[in-house]
């Protein structure tokens, strides 16, 4: 209990900012040619509840293990998006300082169990420089269609696309045509969540952007998406609701959307939590909404979750991995979750 009590509430203070540009580009700066390998010390999760630690089941989803990961290189943690291969081990991440970071999971069966093979590289914006030395620092979004790479960068809601080669994104970023409403979002509570249309959705294969939040001068507070190429573009609202801000998504086999959201509130505590979307549902002019599925407090082992991942088990069923962004903080936690949802 005392070490919930001094983590928790420290990192609630910690998890409730997003770090400035002086701090982005601050002391824990290394020299970086390009990619490189880096040790990460992992440290096994075997319990979700604190305080039930025979419990399984949260909400509609099943724990099947975590791990917290550890580094001493100076350039890891942030993480703020992630993709992942079809059998949920080899991953890409992006933290929100401007760095690709992939590797694999080490599973036993469909449960998370470590990490093996992780790199580190700068990512290069549009001029050839490194993204944390320019506008493009604040990196949150991040998707996968084919061989490109989508991200979303929060402070100047732009996307840039990267191609992805044999050995990870290589190359400079190019910016993407995005809708003029996007440049109307808060620099610092922008574009966070990234992910392509399905099939099933008449808007297959486009982007779809969602912001954190709606912008403090918007006497609507439900918060801003964007449906950005195919057919039909177009922007639409999620349903705001008990104070949660969105922090990543993602697209389960059958078609439906899944929405990662947090909530900090000063005294009381962190959360998060999983909504589910109806595909049908998202469409220009829409309001999102849906049923939660997941919700957690600072009773479990959560941190600042904001990268979702979903694939499909040995079995067929559906598996969520989640990953944390720790702020460059030394009171927080990049942790990787894992839970299986049996719909």
């Amino acid at each position: 209990m005392k070490g919930i009590t001094r983590r928790g509430t420290l990192a609630l203070l910690a998890a409730s900012l997003t770090p400035d540009l002086a701090s982005a580009q601050g002391t824990r700066r290394s020299k970086e040619p390009g990619r490189r390998a880096i040790s990460v010390e992992t440290y096994p999760i075997p319990r979700f509840s604190t305080f039930e630690p025979n419990r399984k089941e949260f909400g509609k989803l099943t724990f099947l293990g975590g791990v917290e990961l550890r580094s001493k290189d100076p350039e890891f943690g942030g993480i703020s998006g992630a993709v992942i291969e079809p059998d949920g081990k080899a991953f890409i991440a992006i933290t929100d300082r401007g760095h690709w970071l992939t590797g694999r999971f080490e599973t036993e069966g469909d449960a998370l169990s470590g990490i093996a093979d992780v790199a580190i590289a700068p990512m290069i914006g549009p001029s050839g420089r490194a993204t944390k030395a320019s506008r493009y620092v604040d990196s949150e979004g991040l998707t996968r269609i084919g061989k490109s790479l989508y991200v979303s960068i929060e402070r100047s809601n732009d996307i840039l696309k990267f191609a992805l080669g044999p050995n990870g994104p290589e190359g400079r970023g190019t910016l993407t045509q995005v809708p003029a409403g996007m440049k109307t979002l808060d620099g610092n509570q922008g574009i966070e969540a990234l992910g392509v249309m399905p099939k099933g959705s008449p808007h297959a294969g486009a982007l779809i952007a969602i912001a954190e939040r709606a912008p403090r001068n918007d006497a609507n507070s439900d918060i801003p998406g964007f449906l950005i190429g195919g057919a039909n573009p177009g922007a639409f609202r999620v349903k705001s609701r008990n104070n949660f801000y969105i922090t990543d998504l993602g697209f389960l086999p059958g078609g439906d959307m899944l929405v990662l959201e947090r909530r900090f509130i000063a005294f009381l505590g962190l959360s998060c939590r999983l909504r589910r979307i109806p595909l049908a549902s998202i469409k220009p002019g829409g309001l999102l909404d849906g049923e939660v599925i997941f919700e957690a407090d600072l009773t479990k082992q959560i941190d600042n979750l904001e990268a979702l991942m979903i694939h499909q088990g040995e079995k067929g069923e559906v598996i969520l991995t989640m990953m944390s962004d720790d702020n460059f903080s030394i009171l927080q936690r990049t942790l990787v979750l894992r839970f299986a949802y049996r719909e």
